[in-house]
């Protein structure tokens, strides 16, 4: 998914523009074909035609699409006849996907505009104009996505291949009997429609997600009940549901009305937990606006709030109609959440799904840098794992324990730095704990471990404060995974067979965070 998208079409049909666009959206660089070849040859492109030929430019042409083709999570404007190559065209789905933008001649000669048209030699002979235009279609119909943009505005075009590119993907969740359907696109506000008909729908969110957010769902939802509250941990409490419960009751919302909590996992959580004890329980939707709330929080049945400063103490498992991943959030979240959100994805891979992990650590520094088309991908296969885990253990009496790999310590961590040290990279120094722990022990493999090192340490602060392991050990007792006042740690064999063990040691984890701190 982190290949490059490769944009084909006529003169005018837009490249230039959607493309631009479009790697905004999806978190890319742009790269125009031609301006790489006008660097090079360091003159206009009709000197390059007039000195040295068409032939001489179409092998500058390919010269430079072979070496962008070794490169990722680019958008390629490849200007008009690029495709035309059948070879360049392997190159180009062999290295990424092939979008064409499919503009009429009219179309294309009004979006040229007539200064530009004027300028250009071929323009002014309507006939060979028209038969370059035919000539290109059937090179141009070899794409792997077609868009027809007669009728889209730039932005409209855009969208339309995000849409397109990331696809609808769609799972049946069973948990304890009852059905929840998790269904990821870039536009799934607009899958909400068939299951809020006839019913009004309480939208619970933060002020900050109905800034960025709301208005999508809103065209949805219609004029029902909006509540908003300030964004952050401190709204996930019981005197938060309380004047959400008094604005419902207010509002005479009823138990066969719905809620919606759109936002990270502080709303999903949030709004979870009310719909579950409002009047004893009424439907609820979740839509996951973070990448953390993606592959954490929005899958996993779980409903709390905080007490104080201790986090989840009143809360229950209970289970969502469907749960939404909104795709198109993602680009729209600073660096510090998308460590967040990567940190518990890597975690979920290492655990259950070592395609997952290998996708991580093959590409973590563009997902970092936040492209989208991979974050899309790190979600799915996050979902589905997590999903296969807590299907099978819903309740949290077995094997779902496996997800709290990197949390033992992680936790202690987060505890210890009062919880301004975000969940997603205490977890992140949490694993690289369990992994030199796992790696000590015999159990994983000294070149697993390393593999792991080199792919959580772009999570951590540089500066990280690690929690000395005497005092983390004082916290740890506390940890409600324990059984029997034994500390529990989920280690690793090897990628995707984990292990939980009770008799880790102090010393031993002494030991391990020594060689955590040199990573």
């Amino acid at each position: 998914m982190t290949g490059n998208i490769y944009l084909t079409g006529f003169m005018g049909a837009g490249k230039s523009t959607v493309g631009r666009l479009l790697a905004q959206a999806l978190g890319r660089r742009l790269v125009s074909l031609d301006q790489r070849i006008v660097r090079r040859a360091r003159k206009p492109i009709p000197e390059v035609f007039a000195q040295k030929g068409e032939d001489a430019f179409r092998q500058m042409e390919s010269n430079e699409l072979a070496k962008l083709a070794g490169e990722k999570g680019l958008v390629v404007d490849t200007g008009g006849g690029a495709a035309v190559s059948q070879a360049n065209r392997k190159l180009m789905h062999e290295s990424g996907r092939i979008v064409h933008l499919d503009a009429c001649l009219d179309t294309c000669r009004l979006r040229l505009g007539p200064h530009e048209v004027s300028t250009r030699p071929m323009w002014q002979d309507a006939d060979a104009v028209e038969r370059l235009f035919q000539a290109r279609q059937e090179a141009y119909a070899d794409c792997d996505l077609k868009v027809e943009v007669d009728h889209l505005d730039a932005e409209q075009a855009a969208q339309t291949v995000a849409a397109g590119l990331l696809g609808v993907e769609e799972f049946p969740l069973e948990l304890e009997g009852k059905l929840c359907l998790v269904h990821s696109s870039w536009e799934a506000a607009a899958a909400l429609s068939e299951v809020v008909k006839g019913r009004r729908v309480v939208l619970l969110t933060d002020r900050k997600v109905a800034a960025l957010h709301g208005e999508r769902y809103r065209r949805v939802l219609g004029d029902d009940l909006l509540i908003t509250l300030p964004p952050g941990e401190n709204s996930k409490s019981l005197k938060t549901a309380e004047g959400v419960y008094q604005q419902m009751l207010a509002a005479r919302i009823e138990r066969g009305d719905m809620l919606l909590a759109l936002g990270g996992g502080v709303m999903t959580d949030l709004g979870a937990f009310i719909a579950a004890t409002y009047k004893r329980g009424i439907d609820f939707l979740l839509a996951s606006t973070t990448l953390l709330g993606c592959v954490d929080a929005a899958v996993g049945g779980k409903a709390a709030v905080n007490l104080g400063t201790a986090k989840n103490q009143v809360g229950c498992f209970t289970q969502p109609r469907m749960v939404l991943l909104d795709l198109q959030a993602l680009a729209t979240l600073p660096k510090s959440q998308r460590v967040e959100g990567l940190a518990e994805a890597y975690k979920t891979g290492l655990v259950a799904d070592p395609e997952l992990a290998r996708l991580c650590q093959e590409d973590m520094d563009l997902l970092l840098n936040g492209e989208v088309l991979g974050l899309a991908q790190v979600v799915r296969r996050s979902v589905r794992a997590k999903a296969g885990v807590v299907g099978q253990d819903f309740r949290e009496g077995g094997r779902r324990a496996i997800l709290n790999f990197g949390h033992t310590y992680g936790h202690a961590l987060e505890g210890w730095h009062r919880y301004r040290l975000g969940h997603g990279q205490s977890v992140a120094g949490g694993m690289l704990v369990a992994a030199a722990l796992s790696a000590q022990r015999g159990l994983l493999a000294r070149d697993q471990a390393e593999s792991i090192f080199r792919t959580v340490k772009p999570l951590l602060p540089a500066d990280l404060a690690w929690a000395p392991a005497d005092e983390a050990w004082e916290i740890m007792l506390d940890d409600k995974k324990n059984i029997k006042g034994k500390v529990r740690f989920v280690l690793l064999k090897e990628v995707g067979a984990p292990v939980v063990v009770d008799d880790v040691t102090p010393a031993e984890l002494a030991t391990a965070l020594a060689q955590a701190r040199e990573v």
